[in-house]
């Protein structure tokens, strides 16, 4: 979503927390009936696409893709409207042709890969326009184009095109009472689609070439992405549980090479690409730094949505991958706390490899996991590749309970094969074995 729009849309009140339950009672999302969603038969297409669709998690983006609340973009026409020299208009404004449906979406879902639906997420240049001169629509259409070499088709998410707008609010021209309730239920679904682990998120990190902070208007946002609210929320979902190649940073694309699919990620997702995940009472205080155009309102309402994707993704996760991505014991200490809280009951599987992971962050790593109810599933741990030494294996032997096990596992990172754990039967902690 860009970082702008949420001043001239955001909702005139906030969005209600969710209740104070006792400690062990169910929380209204468990208890309440699943929304229903369309059949087969409704969208016209066959039961097998359906659940490939459903498996995909794709059913998660349903309820805001059946209603209207949010429609996203066919990345075909963004390609042209950008090659013909266009530039992007409101919602209400752009063609049928525009977009797809969801019917198309799970036309497009294969066994393989991700969903097909990315999000764009970016500053807004000016105060009433996101990308005034389509600069920015151009370098997306050519992310895009690099992906379709790849990905037969893609629906984007960009907030101008995919949300209802008001239209001319310098003139009284405001969203309708139903274009109203549709934004505010498409905004409370942003979490999901910037965390989901089988979306795709584009991030503009940088302004496109000519763009001048100084010469914009009195009242303009002028802070860089990282230093916006909005653009801060949207990079900490996509770093929660979603796998690194599916979350591309656009700012590092190199002028004038001819992009495939595979090339785009590979600059991308260039040193790493991504942080670890932030516990929600970190995020919050990270966010009283950050700049918005509509403090008052955006905050507490992004606080909750950033709480609420936390708990979505890392409730249900049963594998995270987090290999490659240069980390350190930093960045092993930030996710040994993410564990440590048990937030990820369901985690089986954990993949650390090809970092630069050392003792320090292997303790921490051990003490998170040694913790009661911290990743209760756990089975695998791969860390090959890191720097760890004797200190920090015999750590993480000690907390997983298998303390002759650490010479040999040290052995084995060293090595390059994988150090992963097996659970004994009658249940406990896992086993480590080379």
């Amino acid at each position: 979503m860009g970082c702008f729009s949420s001043r001239v849309e955001a909702p005139t009140e906030e969005l209600p927390g969710p209740p104070a339950v006792e400690r062990d009672a169910p929380t209204p999302a468990e208890t309440a009936a699943p929304p229903t969603l369309p059949s087969a038969t409704d969208l016209g297409v066959s039961e097998g696409k359906l659940e490939v669709w459903r498996k995909r998690g794709g059913g998660d983006l349903e309820p805001v893709l059946a209603s209207g609340a949010v429609a996203v973009l066919d990345a075909r026409w963004v390609i042209r409207h950008a090659e013909a020299g266009g530039v992007l208009t409101h919602r209400q404004a752009l063609p049928k042709e525009a977009f797809l449906s969801l019917t198309d979406l799970v036309e497009a879902t294969t066994k393989y890969g991700s969903l097909p639906v990315g999000a764009l997420s970016y500053p807004w240049l000016t105060k009433d326009h996101p990308d005034p001169r389509g600069a920015n629509l151009s370098r997306v259409a050519r992310a895009l184009k690099a992906l379709l070499t790849d990905i037969p088709r893609l629906g984007v998410f960009w907030d101008f095109g995919s949300l209802h707008q008001h239209p001319d609010p310098p003139n009284g021209v405001l969203r309708t009472e139903e274009q109203n309730a549709l934004f505010k239920q498409g905004l409370g679904c942003l979490g999901t689609l910037y965390s989901h682990p089988q979306t795709w998120v584009l991030r503009l990190t940088s302004f496109p070439d000519g763009h001048a902070a100084e010469d914009q208007i009195e009242g303009t946002n002028v802070a860089a992405y990282f230093d916006r609210g909005w653009c801060a929320t949207e990079n900490a979902w996509a770093s929660l549980t979603k796998s690194s190649a599916l979350s591309l940073d656009l700012g590092k694309m190199r002028g004038g090479k001819e992009y495939y699919c595979r090339s785009l990620i590979d600059d991308c997702t260039q040193e790493g690409g991504r942080r670890p995940p932030l516990l929600p009472s970190a995020f919050a205080a990270e966010l009283e730094k950050k700049s918005f155009t509509n403090g008052k309102d955006d905050k507490p309402l992004v606080k909750r949505l950033y709480e609420a994707a936390f708990k979505e993704q890392f409730g249900k996760a049963t594998a995270l991958f987090y290999d490659s991505l240069g980390w350190g014991d930093a960045e092993a200490a930030q996710l040994a706390e993410v564990l440590a809280s048990g937030a990820a009951p369901r985690l089986e599987t954990l993949y650390l490899s090809g970092n630069k992971v050392g003792d320090e962050g292997c303790k921490a790593l051990a003490a998170a996991l040694g913790k009661e109810g911290a990743a209760p599933r756990l089975e695998k741990l791969y860390l090959n590749e890191n720097k760890i030494g004797d200190e920090g294996c015999k750590a993480l032997a000690a907390a997983l309970g298998k303390e002759g096990s650490a010479p040999r596992l040290e052995q084995d990172w060293r090595r390059g094969l994988q150090g992963a754990g097996r659970r004994p039967q009658g249940g406990g902690r896992p086993e480590l074995e080379g």
